[in-house]
């Protein structure tokens, strides 16, 4: 009916002519991590639109849109200019996520998904009158809020604000192990920070899990919180986030090029709380000993993370004795418990200080990762080719958080190396 009311635009009723409006679809991005623009028909059941970039930066790759009007019909989305896009050959992996439920739960896309000649479409019959889609399974501030809410009431964490965003939001950390936190030394120091790059929401998902689980009752659980105590930031960029940015903070900063010492409290003070919150942990003379900074990528690889490589490094820059191994031996007890987590991918040889991972490996000589999750199809581990969803992406967050406690119950567990790099 909507169809024909669009091409008629009038019908006869009871011997009179009434004229009646077109039933309008309209697109809204007006809510928090929203982003698409320049929504234009294209015909009557596709629709061609634009990205949002990033806040004061070319980057774009994220979107996160609502339509209304269109309940039962099926359309097909045309993105525009992709070769624009951060890293445009992964739109040909790339499968969204819709909700009918104003983003409660998602699905992915129910028809075809294509790339070419510049443009990214997919199709999909809409189940409701508001029908939302993203590029991958949202995790927005406010889902974090509620969760670190809920964690901060646990009785062995201890919340706290280290800093603001550009915008005044709370930079807000957690304290985890039992009891309290010991003399300086006496336990095994370990700093965990995701969302860096704000639409990167797979790193929530995980980040999630592992909190759940460390706070939880279970025996590795208790076991790690005896002898660890972990220092988590789950979400460094809200700014980001809260406005639909793909990579970057308010100012337009892409935080994890910016552990270099070139962060600013004007133009990166995300950065500055998490840096100064490690160093004043240091200076104390607690143990530092492990990080993760946790991401997400675009392209159809496995889950898998950055990590000490192999290959010959620069003169001042070679890892300890036996750094490798142990980077590799977390890695694997990481693929016991998550199969499709890959444990070598990510080996490289990189000297990059304008990142967090390298900056805490050769500033703390700790052993450190970027742990990866993807937002397309797996291509590795037991079910190649499926999608990827918050499932998979939790169960790495309680895999990793598995293998720490199994990785200190070595005989001989690396508890720091010293650092290599002076800065």
């Amino acid at each position: 009916m909507r169809k024909l009311l669009r091409a008629l635009g009038a019908i006869a009723l009871a011997g009179g002519l009434i004229t009646a409006a077109p039933a309008e679809i309209t697109f809204n991005t007006s809510f928090e991590s929203g982003n698409g623009r320049d929504f234009t028909q294209v015909n009557d059941t596709t629709w061609s639109f634009r990205l949002r970039t990033d806040t004061n930066s070319t980057n774009n790759a994220w979107f996160y849109f609502e339509v209304n009007g269109a309940e039962g019909e099926t359309l097909t989305f045309r993105l525009l200019e992709t070769n624009n896009t951060n890293v445009p050959h992964h739109w040909s992996t790339a499968h969204p996520v819709a909700s009918s439920d104003g983003g409660e739960t998602w699905e992915h896309v129910d028809g075809p998904t294509s790339h070419s000649n510049n443009v990214y479409s997919f199709t999909h019959t809409l189940e409701s009158d508001s029908e939302r889609f993203a590029f991958h399974h949202p995790y927005t501030w406010a889902m974090a809020q509620e969760k670190m809410d809920e964690w901060a009431g646990s009785p062995y964490a201890e919340h706290s604000i280290i800093g603001q965003s550009v915008e005044g939001r709370p930079i807000r950390f957690l304290q985890v192990t039992d009891g309290d936190k010991g003399a300086p030394g006496e336990k095994i120091g370990i700093w965990i920070i995701a969302r860096q790059h704000a639409a990167e929401v797979t790193a929530s998902y995980t980040t999630e899990a592992f909190m759940d689980f460390v706070l939880s009752e279970e025996e590795e659980a208790r076991a790690l919180r005896d002898n660890v105590v972990l220092n988590v930031v789950p979400m460094v960029n809200p700014d980001g986030v809260v406005w639909g940015n793909y990579r970057r903070n308010r100012t337009g900063r892409d935080l994890n090029r910016m552990w270099d010492g070139s962060a600013t409290l004007a133009i990166s003070p995300e950065v500055v709380a998490v840096e100064e919150a490690i160093e004043d942990w240091v200076d104390q003379g607690y143990s530092y000993d492990f990080f993760l900074d946790i991401h997400s990528h675009s392209g159809a690889l496995p889950h898998f993370a950055f990590h000490s490589g192999t290959g010959v490094q620069p003169l001042l820059y070679h890892d300890p004795p036996n750094y490798h191994a142990h980077s590799r031996e977390w890695l694997s007890l990481v693929n016991d418990h998550a199969p499709f987590f890959h444990p070598t991918r990510g080996d490289t040889s990189g000297t990059n200080q304008q990142l967090a991972y390298h900056r805490q490996r050769a500033r703390y000589g700790v052993l450190a990762f970027t742990p990866e999750g993807t937002y397309s199809r797996q291509n590795y581990g037991p079910t190649p080719n499926a999608f990827q969803t918050p499932v998979q992406h939790r169960q790495v967050g309680v895999a990793m958080a598995k293998a720490i406690a199994e990785f200190y119950e070595l005989e001989a567990p690396p508890t720091g190396f010293d650092s290599w790099y002076l800065f």
